[in-house]
């Protein structure tokens, strides 16, 4: 390779050092990889977990010496809130927000995660609502022909953006234009009986 083509390869390599590195899976990030007993645990969720909005966890169980996947286990999650978790009340703009049968939590819960619930068949899956932000303590306990393990790892939570604090703008401008247009009027209105009288 010549030098003009390694001058050319440089701004690809830059660009290559610079990309963000994140490990990615069906669109969510590895929390933890973990060997525990004959099993290989995955646990993903997704990229930015937020208070108060639904979250996929999901969980891949493999085999320590073959690396399949095993597809009929029992994965239960037990998520503990942050020790001064303080659930915020949720802003809502307009109708009724959320998912239906999806609770919001803010004290410690467990869900059984599921293939059923899954997009991917080989993981399993369980869609959660965190009702305050922080870091979250994520247990999973695993059951699989007398086999039991536990992995844990932490769960960082966002808090949400605030919402009204965004439509503040918009929410003011309606009355500042009135108020404008009745001053207007206001200091227009004695120039002009002024006007009459003389």
């Amino acid at each position: 390779m010549n030098r003009f083509g390694i001058i050319q390869g440089l701004p690809v390599l830059l660009l290559l050092g610079l990309a963000p590195v994140n490990a990615r899976a069906d669109g969510g990030v590895i929390r933890l990889r973990e060997i525990q007993g004959p099993f290989v645990v995955t646990i993903f969720t997704s990229s930015e977990p937020l208070q108060d909005s639904p979250v996929d966890v999901s969980v891949m169980v493999q085999g320590r010496d073959s690396s399949d996947a095993i597809l009929d286990a029992n994965v239960n999650l037990v998520f503990t809130p942050p020790a001064a978790s303080n659930a915020a009340p949720i802003e809502q703009i307009c109708g009724v927000s959320g998912m239906a049968g999806l609770e919001t939590h803010s004290e410690q819960f467990t869900v059984a995660a599921t293939r059923r619930q899954a997009s991917n068949k080989l993981l399993y899956a369980a869609p959660v609502r965190f009702g305050a932000g922080g870091n979250w303590q994520l247990q999973a306990f695993i059951k699989h022909e007398g086999n039991a393990v536990e992995v844990s790892c932490n769960l960082p939570v966002s808090s949400p953006p605030r919402k009204l604090m965004a439509l503040l703008p918009c929410l003011i401008l309606p009355p500042l234009m009135v108020a404008l247009f009745a001053l207007n009027h206001r200091l227009r209105r004695p120039s002009s009986i002024r006007i009459y009288l003389s």
